[in-house]
């Protein structure tokens, strides 16, 4: 099955077990998944030669701590 996204980033606490499993299944599904908690932890590296990055925040994320990643990562 061909993946749907070069990057996936899970967002949220490293001490929630709903973002630890949404990272589990992702990791398990791409190699190319990481756990952030801030925009602080994007790296630049992580998106050349990338056309898709898939998005998903644990359910206690706020959603701007979301919308600043997405915004970090748009500015790349």
């Amino acid at each position: 099955m061909p993946l749907k996204n070069n990057v996936m980033l899970i967002i949220g606490s490293k001490t929630s077990a709903n973002t630890k499993r949404l990272y589990q299944i992702s990791k398990s599904l791409n190699k190319r998944s990481y756990w952030i908690r801030s925009s602080a932890e994007v790296k630049s590296e992580w998106f050349k030669g990338v056309d898709t990055v898939g998005i998903i925040a644990g359910a206690s994320t706020p959603d701007t701590t979301t919308k600043d990643i997405v915004a970090r990562i748009r500015s790349l």
